[in-house]
């Protein structure tokens, strides 16, 4: 494997590792095209030296073959910790749904206030001064 090889293979084990789900080749080279300038053969051999190498893993379904990363190098996570989890997801989902809606009344206010200036400028234009 040259050094251009190995790097991408390098950069492709820890965007794996990173974000911890399955992907296919084509969704890595995708993915990762600008970063490494690896060719699309490059990334498919890249990622099944990596699996042959044990680094990561491989599924087969069909003729599509998903990688993923090997997950016995992540440490186990307690029911406690996962409920912690859900419930600070929950929370932040809350916050996000707040901050949505308070977005949307501030465009209605917006879309509103710019109505406005429209029909000013209108009336200035055609002479009508209020």
């Amino acid at each position: 494997m040259s050094k251009k090889d190995s790097a991408g293979a390098a950069q492709i084990l820890a965007y794996l590792n990173e974000k911890n789900r399955p992907f296919s080749a084509q969704d890595v080279f995708t993915n990762l095209q600008k970063q490494c300038g690896l060719g699309k053969t490059a990334v498919v051999k890249a990622m099944e030296q990596l699996a042959q190498e044990g680094k990561i893993q491989e599924k087969v379904y069909g003729k599509q073959k998903i990688y993923f990363a090997d997950q016995s190098q992540f440490a186990d996570v307690s029911d406690a910790e996962l409920k912690k989890m859900d419930a600070r997801i929950a929370e932040i989902s809350t916050e996000v749904q707040t901050i949505s809606q308070s977005c949307r009344q501030l465009d209605t206010g917006l879309q509103g206030e710019r109505d406005l200036c429209e029909g000013v400028e209108e009336e200035e234009e055609t002479g009508n001064d209020p």
